[in-house]
């Protein structure tokens, strides 16, 4: 047994059917044979819903009505936006997004304001933005309107609720019928427990992960944030993606049923396959890993400074040793072996945590670096912004938002050499409704 596929696609499962390769088995049917041409001529309407002349990014000429609220599908969703597509996000003036009331934007002089979320901000750049109430008769019409003029909707409703407004799969077909529909929730649109009420930290528990998180002898431990929120939005712009090109190859859009718990289980499958494939039951290990020792994050000079070491092998134990100076009490033949760092770990740690208090974070790990031991400092947040590394590679982008001015904001993390990836300002509440009811719909002024 193994994590199955963390998404459900109405046409196109995923292949699970074939086990892991052993070593080299295929050397003999695939190495020295050319490469084929797996490519097929499309047979569909390769035209996109967007009739804009296609740009340079990836997704150019791709519409997206989003119907996501929250962390999950708009983090999905900036990363359409960022590489090309024209993404419409929808909100309700009626039950504002709970984003536009958390987190001010750093620089915003304290003002509190629906525009001024930092959380908010920071997860729908590169959006246009319109108002809609789902709840009413005309609402449902005009975001079917939209719908029809657009290549994917996405929505993170609970089980059920799209198909009670009259916004399901089905009735979005019946407006366009090549409609790429994502939908995202804690555990899936399907299933006895698919009705169940969750967020990202209480999804988190049905993974295990809490469950091994911790220290021995310990209770369960969560972390203390959104992290399945994220996990699912990457795996819904991946599937959504993918739906992209079988509808260009072939004409048909299909249905995505995406389950946060599955995607996380998926991401992280170690305590699954501990015990399905070994037969032991995870247990909760603090820092430690049963393959490397010593790991562990260790004290660093300054107040609440840390520094994280994970020794891989023997030959990364010498490394280490050298880095310290050799000192007398690494010498012990007893640790040249996994097995006798394992049994003598708790020694270890205090001397390596006398070693790394003397120095800082950042001098502790250029030291081991140096010496070829895996080791990196524990960055807080003012250091993640301003790490150099990041800023290198251009992962922080600055964007001008007209409520709150130029802020940093964590891009997508990929690079392209051809490419330039679009950054915009997260939409105003309701700042492209005439934009897009007129121009994209066709509403006369007067009707809006």
């Amino acid at each position: 047994m193994r994590p199955g596929a963390a998404s459900l696609f109405e046409r196109t499962p995923f292949n699970q059917d074939g086990r892991a390769p052993r070593l080299g088995e295929h050397n003999a049917e695939l190495l020295g044979k050319p490469a084929e041409d797996t490519s097929a001529e499309p047979t569909g309407d390769r035209r996109p819903a967007h009739r804009k002349a296609a740009g340079s990014l990836p997704l150019s000429g791709v519409r997206v009505a989003d119907f996501g609220w929250i962390l999950s599908v708009p983090h999905s969703t900036a990363w359409l936006g960022a590489l090309g597509a024209e993404v419409i996000r929808v909100e309700s003036e009626q039950r504002l997004d709970l984003l536009r009331t958390m987190g001010l934007t750093r620089g915003s002089g304290g003002i509190p304001g629906i525009e001024r979320s930092g959380n908010f901000n920071g997860l729908n750049y590169s959006k246009h933005g319109v108002t809609l109430n789902i709840q009413t008769d005309r609402g449902k019409e005009l975001a079917k309107e939209l719908v029809s003029r657009s290549d994917i909707v996405t929505m993170n409703f609970a089980a059920g609720v799209a198909e009670r407004l009259g916004l399901g799969y089905e009735d979005m077909q019946a407006v366009k019928p090549d409609i790429i529909m994502m939908s995202g929730s804690p555990l899936g649109q399907t299933g006895p427990e698919s009705h169940s009420t969750g967020w990202g930290p209480t999804t988190l528990a049905y993974t295990t992960l809490p469950y091994v998180t911790g220290y021995e002898g310990g209770t369960p431990s969560s972390m203390g944030g959104a992290y399945p929120d994220f996990a699912i939005g990457v795996q819904m712009a991946f599937t959504m993606m993918s739906a992209l090109r079988y509808r260009d190859r072939t004409g048909h859009g299909q249905h995505i049923d995406v389950a946060m718990g599955e995607t996380v289980v998926a991401m992280t499958p170690e305590p699954l396959l501990e015990w399905t494939m070994l037969g032991t039951d995870p247990q909760r290990r603090g820092n430690r890993d049963p393959h490397r020792a010593p790991q562990g994050v260790y004290p660093s000079a300054g107040e609440d400074r840390w520094v994280a070491i994970s020794v891989e092998d023997d030959a990364m134990w010498g490394a280490l040793r050298g880095a310290l100076g050799d000192p007398a009490w690494a010498r012990d033949p007893a640790l040249d072996t996994l097995e006798g760092r394992q049994a003598r770990h708790d020694d270890i740690d205090r001397e390596l945590s006398a070693w790394t208090v003397e120095r800082t974070s950042h001098e502790a790990a250029d030291v081991l670096q140096a010496a070829g031991v895996a080791a990196t400092p524990v960055l807080d947040g003012p250091e993640l912004v301003d790490d150099p590394q990041l800023r290198h590679r251009g992962f922080f982008v600055d964007i001008d938002h007209p409520e709150v001015g130029v802020t940093a904001s964590a891009g997508i993390p990929l690079s392209f050499s051809e490419t330039q990836l679009h950054y915009g300002s997260a939409p105003l509440l309701g700042e492209h409704n005439r934009e897009v009811f007129t121009d994209l719909v066709g509403l006369e002024v007067e009707e809006f």
